[in-house]
């Protein structure tokens, strides 16, 4: 078998277990560079050839520690999974990085809400950040999901092929109403090009950036931004985590623990040191 058609191979077997178009493709590429690093087919690559090619992208090329845990993973997938030859999974690579992600205040939010220039735009913001959507989910969603008269939707196929319940509300509905009206084309999509198909996300990415350009932001605005906004002010507006957890579909309440960190929550109620310094002293 030549390595393009182990190539097609991981691709079937990675689409049999349900994963994301995104997610093969970075499989595809991963194993495709290792092929090339080594030079060799891939029934000749050696453990300490996969070793050797993940130290090149450490150190050589300085990936970062999720790109390696990628890239282990979808080696991981071929040799260890499908032919079960190699323990790639137990090689060891640098730990990843637990980086707090940018998170918007509810002004800036508005901010760029209020900023948008035409409905399209305006109700793109406003159902990724509503709706704590994924970009990839707000640019497949359809109005078949959309339940207006009720306030409900549903995400189908989201992050790990799950289906989840989201909530609408009655700003979020008059939006999509509005931009409705305006459509010349009876695309199943609720974001749709004048030919029908949806948006693909790097266009969605595009629009976001240049929202966020106009509304004078300084921050760096990118589209997973709405979702953490979105999980950060529920915690902020006092909703418990474990239905924060529900809402945003995480499988894991470690996951859903980040946005804890991100909210001003956290502060309510601590004395900082530093006043109790003074007010020690002014009480001798």
């Amino acid at each position: 078998m030549k390595n393009e058609e182990v190539s097609q191979k991981v691709e079937r077997e990675l689409q049999l277990l349900g994963h994301s178009q995104r997610t093969i493709n970075s499989y595809l590429n991963y194993l495709n560079e290792l092929f090339k690093f080594t030079g060799k087919s891939h029934s000749r690559i050696l453990f300490e050839d996969i070793k050797q090619f993940l130290d090149h992208l450490s150190i050589e090329k300085n990936y970062s520690g999720s790109s390696l845990n990628l890239a282990r993973s979808a080696i991981s997938f071929y040799y260890e999974k499908i032919l079960e030859k190699y323990t790639v999974s137990k090689i060891r690579i640098k730990k990843v990085g637990k980086k707090l992600p940018v998170v918007l205040t509810k002004q800036e939010v508005r901010k760029i809400i209020d900023s948008t220039s035409n409905l399209r735009d305006k109700l793109i913001v406003q159902t990724m950040y509503s709706c704590g959507l994924r970009v990839s989910e707000a640019v497949n969603m359809k109005l078949e999901d959309l339940d207006m008269a009720n306030l409900t939707g549903m995400v189908k196929s989201g992050k790990g092929n799950k289906d989840r319940m989201i909530q609408l509300n009655r700003m979020l509905v008059s939006s999509m109403e509005d931009y409705l009206k305006t459509k010349k084309n009876n695309s199943p999509y609720l974001f749709s090009k004048n030919n029908g198909n949806h948006y693909t996300i790097r266009s969605f990415q595009l629009i976001i950036k240049k929202i966020a350009k106009n509304a004078g932001i300084t921050k760096r605005v990118y589209s997973h931004i709405f979702r953490h906004a979105y999980g950060t002010h529920l915690v902020e507006d006092g909703l418990d985590i474990v239905r924060v957890q529900g809402l945003m579909g995480h499988e894991s309440l470690e996951t859903t623990k980040l946005y804890i960190n991100l909210s001003k929550e956290q502060f309510k109620g601590v004395k900082n040191p530093l006043e109790s310094l003074y007010e020690d002293e002014d009480k001798k």
